[in-house]
C-alpha cells in the first residue's frame, strides 16, 4: 500500500475532512441506535431509523448525480458539511431545551442528513479519480479504505464513552464540530472544476443529462449485472444489519461497551482487508476477487444462527463465549465484504468516464439500496417474531445462491492494461 499518497495535499485534505465528519456522523449513528434500542426495547422501531435514513437516498439519488457533475465539487462538499454542521447543532440545541427526543425528531435528523449524504457520497467518490493518477487507483481506493476504517473502529469507542459519560447531547456537539472541521480542511482543496456554462443549465438539460446517465448503463450489461445481484444481496445481507445489534443488545444482553467492541471489530476487519487489496488484485482478477469475497462473506455470516441459537443461549455461562464467536463471525464477514466493495469501487472507476461519474454512480447506488428499506423493516419485524438463527440461516442461503447464480458473469470481470477495459460479459 503506497501510504505516500497522503503525501500529496488534495488527498491528505480530501482523507482529513472526510474521515473527521466520518467519525463525527458514526458515532452518532451508534448512539441513536443505542438510544432507539434502550429506549422502546423493539428492533421493528430500531430498523425503521435505517429504513428511514435510506428513503430519501432512494428519492434524490439518481437526480443528485446530474447535480455532482454540474457544480463545482468542492464548493459541494464544503456546504454539504457546513449544513450537516449547522442541522446536528438545531437538533442539540432542541434536546438541550426541551430535555427529550422524541423518535419523531430522530427521523427528521436522519431523512436530514440522508438527503445531504445523497449528494456528498457521490461527490467524493467523483473527486478520488479526478486527483489521483489512475495507476494509483488500486492504492487510492485501498487507502480510503483503511482510512475511514479506522475511523469506523474510533466511532463507536468515543460514542460509548461520550453517550454512556454525558449523554445525547454531548453526542450532537461533537458530531457538529466534526462537521465544521472538515469543511475547513475542503476549503484548501484543489480540483478541478466541472462547472456547466449558465446558458446550459436548465431543467431540460437536467432531464437530458439525467437520460444520459440511464442510456449509459443501459447500454452497459456488465453494470446491470453488478446492479441486479447488489439489489439481491442488499436484501438478504440486511439480516446482518438488524440482527448484529438485536443479537447483542436483546438476546446475549452485553453492555454498551460491549457492543461497541463488536462494532469496532467489524470495522478492524474492514482496516485488515485494505491490506490485502493489492496482493489479491496481482493474483487475481477483479471479478474472482469480488466473487470469492462474497461468497465466504455469505457462508460466514449462517454462523450467527449458531450465536442466536435459543438453546445455547439458555445453558449457564454460555453467552460469554457466544459472545466471542460472534466478534470472530462479525471479524470475517467485514473483512469479505470491505473487499468486494473495493474491487467493485476499482472495477468502476475504471469503466465510467469522469464526466459521467457522478450521474452514474447515484444511479448505481439507487439500484443498490432499493431494497434495503424494506429489508430493514422486514427484517425488524422477523426479529420481533421468529427466531434470530432462522432469519440469518435464511439470509445466508439467499445470497450463497444468487452469488453462485452470477458465477460466471462476475469471474469474467477484468480490468484490460492502460485502457481499463471491461471484457464483454454476457447478458443475464
Amino acid at each position: 500500500m503506497k501510504i505516500n499518497l497522503l503525501k500529496d495535499k488534495n488527498f491528505s485534505l480530501l482523507m482529513f475532512g472526510k474521515i473527521t465528519s466520518l467519525i463525527g456522523s458514526y458515532m452518532q449513528s451508534f448512539a441513536l441506535s443505542l438510544f432507539v434500542l434502550n429506549t422502546t426495547g423493539s428492533a421493528s422501531k430500531f430498523a425503521s431509523i435505517l429504513a428511514v435514513a435510506l428513503i430519501p437516498e432512494l428519492i434524490l439519488a439518481p437526480f443528485a448525480g446530474v447535480i455532482v457533475d454540474w457544480f463545482d465539487r468542492k464548493k459541494i462538499l464544503i456546504a454539504l458539511d457546513l449544513a450537516s454542521g449547522g442541522v446536528v447543532t438545531i437538533f442539540a440545541i432542541i434536546y438541550f431545551v426541551s430535555g427529550e427526543m422524541p423518535l419523531i425528531y430522530i427521523y427528521i435528523l436522519v431523512i436530514t442528513l440522508s438527503l445531504i449524504s445523497t449528494i456528498d457520497n457521490p461527490t467524493l467518490q467523483t473527486i478520488i479519480p479526478t486527483i489521483t493518477k489512475k495507476k494509483d487507483l488500486v492504492e487510492a481506493n485501498a487507502l480510503n479504505s483503511l482510512l475511514m476504517s479506522i475511523g469506523n473502529v474510533i466511532s463507536p469507542a468515543i460514542a460509548a464513552v461520550v453517550y454512556g459519560g454525558f449523554g445525547l447531547e454531548a453526542v450532537f456537539i461533537v458530531n457538529s464540530i466534526s462537521f465544521f472541521i472538515s469543511a475547513i480542511s475542503e476549503y484548501f482543496l484543489v480540483i478541478p472544476k466541472n462547472i456547466k456554462e449558465k446558458g446550459q443549465l436548465s431543467l431540460n438539460s437536467f432531464i437530458i443529462e439525467f437520460k444520459e446517465g440511464v442510456g449509459f448503463i443501459r447500454k452497459r450489461k456488465d453494470i446491470i449485472n453488478i446492479i441486479s445481484l447488489a439489489m439481491i444481496l442488499n436484501f438478504a445481507f440486511g439480516a446482518f444489519t438488524i440482527g448484529s445489534t438485536y443479537i447483542s443488545k436483546m438476546i446475549l444482553k452485553v453492555s454498551d461497551f460491549q457492543y461497541g467492541i463488536v462494532d469496532s471489530i467489524g470495522v478492524i476487519g474492514t482496516i485488515v482487508s485494505s491490506f490485502f487489496v493489492g496482493w489479491l488484485s496481482k493474483k487475481n482478477s477483479v471479478g474472482k476477487n469480488i466473487y470469492s469475497s462474497l461468497m465466504i462473506a455469505s457462508i460466514v455470516l449462517a454462523g450467527y444462527a449458531v450465536v442466536a441459537f435459543d438453546s445455547l443461549v439458555s445453558i449457564e455461562n454460555s453467552k460469554i463465549y457466544l459472545y466471542l464467536l460472534m466478534v470472530i463471525l462479525t471479524f470475517t464477514v467485514c473483512l469479505f465484504i470491505a473487499l468486494a466493495n473495493t474491487f467493485l469501487n476499482i472495477n468502476f472507476q475504471h469503466i465510467v468516464p469522469l464526466d459521467f461519474m457522478g450521474r452514474i454512480s447515484t444511479i448505481m447506488g439507487t439500484g443498490c439500496m432499493i431494497a434495503m428499506p424494506l429489508s430493514n423493516m422486514i427484517n425488524g419485524y422477523l426479529f420481533d417474531k421468529i427466531s434470530a438463527s432462522s432469519i440469518f440461516l435464511i439470509s445466508s442461503g439467499i445470497m450463497i445462491l444468487s452469488i453462485f447464480s452470477y458465477k460466471r458473469k462476475l469471474i469474467t470481470i477484468e480490468i484490460e492494461d492502460e485502457k481499463s477495459k471491461l471484457v464483454d460479459i454476457e447478458e443475464i
